[in-house]
């Protein structure tokens, strides 16, 4: 369609019938879609369950719909890398497959490239809801907003947006993106992490010229039950995450104005971390548990203790003081506390 460059969809579905038939919730609102050319980029990631059956049932049923199976890496980071590389866009959506937008988000998006040439992503309004209906939020990029006021537009560039992740998402972006700042760095992060995606949503944003608002909706479901809530070992995955954006964020000269925030996230993911780590250590071989060990060891050397402590007073002050004073410490007191 001349007139429409085409969009790709990127969904990534891991078991995803088992997890709570999230193929047919996710198809009946992105088939229905009101833009006129789009592409479905489907990634089956090694389901064991019914998922691959369903998508290659709408596959038959739409020509836009393409779906592609690889084998499960463990990591979703790849399964987001696989699809990237499919996407054969102007633009790309990435969208997860347990969320639902709007009929016509992908095409309010796109109205909002057409009446500002000068974006490279523009993101609707994040709606978070739990799965029994109830709003936890509802943001634009940054402010926490209502929908019963009127919408307004605002654009912000990509590297404003990055400072304002350091330790935490202060922005809130799900959206369409021109497909070569998408595109320009892969989710396949250089190792295999829990979290890596947000590594590389990081590089992507900062490629961004500017970034624009609309008011079309995205809903992102809060589920309980889900692979991401579930308690794992990889979960200490986030402590190596932390230690590798202090780095990024300290080359980017971006750290120092939000050390306070970052520390202090770092040093109770990393408390976080040591109870992961005794809860499965019964369950680690040898080896795996001298590498998680040394992962600790190297989240806790390189937080500034210092920055952490003086963000408590009176006795948590000293509580905390008495467990930053050694690792050898926090290891041994939440192995007993545990």
């Amino acid at each position: 369609m001349q007139d429409f460059p085409l969009i790709s969809v990127i969904t990534t579905y891991y078991n995803s019938v088992q997890l709570g038939d999230f193929v047919k919730s996710s198809m009946n609102c992105l088939l229905n879609q009101t833009y006129p050319n789009i592409e479905f980029i489907c990634v089956n990631d090694g389901s064991t369950d019914s998922t691959l059956e369903d998508l290659l049932y709408f596959e038959k049923k739409d020509s836009r719909v393409k779906v592609y199976t690889k084998k499960n890496q463990k990591y979703a980071q790849y399964s987001k890398a696989y699809g990237q590389e499919k996407a054969k866009g102007e633009f790309i959506f990435l969208f997860d497959h347990d969320d639902l937008i709007d009929l016509n988000t992908i095409e309010k998006c796109y109205q909002t490239f057409q009446k500002h040439p000068d974006l490279d992503i523009v993101t609707p309004i994040v709606i978070t809801k739990f799965t029994d209906g109830k709003v936890k939020s509802i943001h634009n990029i940054y402010s926490e907003i209502s929908l019963d006021k009127p919408f307004e537009y605002r654009q912000f560039s990509g590297k404003k947006l990055l400072a304002d992740t350091v330790g935490r998402y202060d922005i809130h972006i799900r959206g369409l993106y021109r497909n070569d700042v998408f595109k320009s760095h892969s989710f396949a992060f250089t190792e295999p992490l829990l979290n890596a995606d947000e590594i590389a949503e990081r590089f992507i944003l900062e490629e961004a010229n500017m970034v624009g608002n609309c008011d079309a909706i995205y809903t992102h479901y809060i589920h309980p039950d889900s692979s991401a809530k579930l308690l794992s070992v990889r979960k200490t995955d986030i402590t190596r995450t932390d230690f590798l954006l202090r780095q990024i964020f300290k080359e980017k000269k971006i750290y120092e104005p939000r050390k306070s925030i970052f520390e202090l996230v770092a040093y109770k993911n990393f408390i976080n971390a040591v109870k992961i780590f005794h809860h499965f250590s019964d369950k680690m071989s040898c080896e795996e548990k001298a590498t998680q060990k040394k992962r600790l060891l190297e989240s806790y050397k390189a937080l500034d203790k210092q920055t952490v402590k003086s963000q408590f007073k009176g006795i948590k002050k000293i509580y905390n003081s008495f467990l930053l004073s050694s690792f050898s410490f926090i290891l041994i007191f939440y192995k007993f506390k545990n």
